[in-house]
């Protein structure tokens, strides 16, 4: 096993969970919510791209489809994430307990929605082209290059956006204090909506580019709900750029762990490297006391 394997690897599956985790870090920090339905978001981005892709081909080109059809599931999963918070998720909103209820129950609703309509069989949004490349002596498939690179200019994009736009620094002020924020002229409500809509886009767009590589079904949605749960806690609740570094940290350590043993032992090492860090640093890496 060489060390540029587990950073090239790592790297790109760290990529993905960073995109999961940082949604939901960013619609907990600001919005105080701990959105159960989060993987479901996930699952729901790889079944719409295909399944918008699958109608779009009768009309143009394969890959022109392809690009329109994970263009439109992006969109399509964050309204569907606006619409979860504005009837469900927005009148419990003052009762943490309920809301993980409701998030929940919404998770599983969707789970049997996809079981009934798709069945268990795992679904991949196809990849117009296939070949390998070298990277530092490690073959990477087009498929997860192009994962990698999009997960870091998506990551870029969304710090660019918090951090140097009016709308991104009223969701900063939103997330210290959002009484303060609404007796400035900020329109807390609205904030929450975008925050919703951009965390529900994100998770959906990661489980795109988790189908290219892997393959999803409606149980993956529980599977990546628990990732990222437990790296948003690893980063620090509420960190986004927490939550990035604990993803790649976390991605880092599937990939050796699973070259070093198996894939199944991969999950399990990163659960217990995540316990034994909280009882170091309860608060994880980038969280306030």
């Amino acid at each position: 096993m060489g060390l540029a394997e587990v950073i090239v690897l790592g790297s790109i599956i760290g990529g993905i969970w960073a995109l999961v985790a940082s949604g939901f870090s960013l619609v907990f920090g600001v919005a105080r919510i701990l959105n159960f339905a989060h993987g479901t978001y996930f699952a729901l981005g790889a079944y719409v791209a295909v399944v918008l892709n699958s109608a779009l081909k009768n009309f143009m080109s394969d890959c022109f489809s392809l690009i329109l059809s994970i263009i439109l599931s992006i969109f399509i999963v964050g309204f569907i994430g606006v619409a979860v918070y504005k009837v469900c998720i927005r009148p419990v909103k003052m009762y943490g307990v309920m809301i993980i209820l409701v998030t929940l129950a919404i998770a599983l609703l969707f789970e049997e929605i996809l079981l009934t309509t798709f069945r268990d069989t795992p679904i991949s949004v196809p990849f117009p082209l296939s070949g390998v490349v070298s990277i530092a002596g490690v073959p990477v498939p087009y498929t997860r290059l192009v994962a990698l690179v999009v997960a870091i200019l998506v990551i870029a994009l969304l710090d660019r956006f918090i951090n140097a736009t009016r709308t991104g620094k009223e969701i900063l002020a939103t997330s210290q204090d959002s009484e303060a924020a609404m007796l400035v002229g900020i329109d807390v409500e609205r904030i929450y909506v975008i925050v919703t809509f951009v965390s529900a886009a994100l998770a959906a767009l990661a489980g795109i580019l988790y189908s290219q590589i892997y393959a999803v079904n409606p149980q993956t949605a529980i599977r990546v709900l628990i990732y990222a749960f437990a790296i948003v806690i690893l980063g620090g609740l509420g960190s986004v750029r927490g939550s990035i570094i604990a993803a790649f940290i976390i991605g880092f350590m599937q990939v050796a762990v699973s070259i070093a043993l198996e894939a199944r032992w991969s999950e399990i090492a990163a659960m217990l490297a995540i316990i034994a860090i909280l009882i170091v640093r309860p608060r994880g890496l980038m969280g306030v006391e």
